[in-house]
């Protein structure tokens, strides 16, 4: 049987019995008449402006996935269902895409090699055309519909950067991805909230969960658009797609941005690939749209929006 992140969530937060109120978060077993045990939980909502002024929630450290506390990520889907549901009730345009696409890209590696002028000029344009979209978007329709990205540098400050230089609100739901030397492969990260927006977020969230905050981009989203992207790009977009495929979500739009012969031409023959396998049926996807520019999709978005 085939579970999706999105409903374990879903699972473990009833099998919590959640009861949310302000204070310290603690967690409170007490018998039942099975073995499982009852999970009451006092959930809040813990910010950290003195070090990151910008952040709205601050979930604590807690290392890998598979030993985050139940009460981290519970406390991570409160609050940030309480941020989105009191401050922007109408949802966000998210934005995703590579980390590693800059303003100026180098058209070879670190070591000099893969080179590509092709993929150079791509990945300069892109980054462009995020930043110009978030910007004219916030201008237009940010009161309503405001930028959100992972709060990270890249296609994520791009989104961020063109948000804030519009005067509007820019979005970041992050988690903690801050190096450090001799990392414990338990807790690899540093975990210094002040590291993880970048510095275009005007109002953050940093999760204690990856998962949880995976989930909550999506489930916040009212319309998604993806640059492209490494393989955290790939996990969100074959995500986005399962959930909106399957109806575990209502349908929002999506749309995959920059030139799409440059850009998404791998994308394109693997869905394809998957489609002449009957694995996946043509129609399935045909929610998945493309725009070639800023332009076009500030047309197109808006018009799904109802906002022309």
């Amino acid at each position: 049987m085939k579970i999706t992140s999105i409903a374990i969530l879903f699972i473990l937060a009833s099998l919590a019995g959640c009861q949310t109120t302000t204070g310290i978060a603690t967690a409170h077993a007490t018998p039942s008449t099975s073995n499982i045990k009852s999970v009451e939980l006092q959930l809040s909502c813990p910010t950290a402006r003195a070090t990151v002024p910008h952040a709205d929630y601050v979930g604590p450290y807690a290392g890998v996935e598979n030993i985050i506390p139940l009460v981290d990520m519970s406390q991570d889907i409160y609050c940030s269902d309480t941020f989105k549901a009191v401050n922007f009730p109408f949802g966000f345009v998210t934005i995703y895409g590579s980390s590693r696409i800059k303003e100026k890209n180098a058209p070879c590696d670190m070591r000099g090699e893969n080179c590509s002028d092709a993929v150079k000029a791509a990945n300069d344009a892109v980054y462009q055309e995020i930043k110009n979209f978030a910007y004219t978007w916030t201008k237009r329709h940010g009161s309503k519909y405001p930028i959100m990205t992972g709060a990270g540098p890249g296609i994520m400050e791009a989104g961020n950067r063109g948000a804030a230089e519009a005067g509007g609100p820019s979005i970041g739901y992050t988690t903690y991805y801050d190096r450090k030397a001799e990392a414990d492969p338990l807790k690899p990260y540093g975990g210094d909230a002040k590291l993880a927006l970048n510095a275009y977020v005007t109002r953050g969230l940093i999760f204690s969960s990856v998962s949880v905050r995976e989930y909550a981009m999506i489930k916040h989203s009212a319309a998604m658009v993806i640059a492209p992207g490494g393989t955290g790009t790939e996990w969100e977009i074959f995500q986005i797609i399962e959930t909106i495929k399957s109806k575990q979500l209502t349908k929002v739009p999506v749309y995959l941005i920059g030139d799409r012969q440059a850009n998404w031409r791998s994308l394109d023959a693997r869905l394809k690939d998957l489609v002449d396998r009957k694995t996946v049926s043509i129609e399935e996807l045909a929610f998945v749209k493309y725009a070639a520019t800023a332009e076009d999709l500030m047309r197109q978005l808006a018009a799904d929006l109802g906002l022309n």
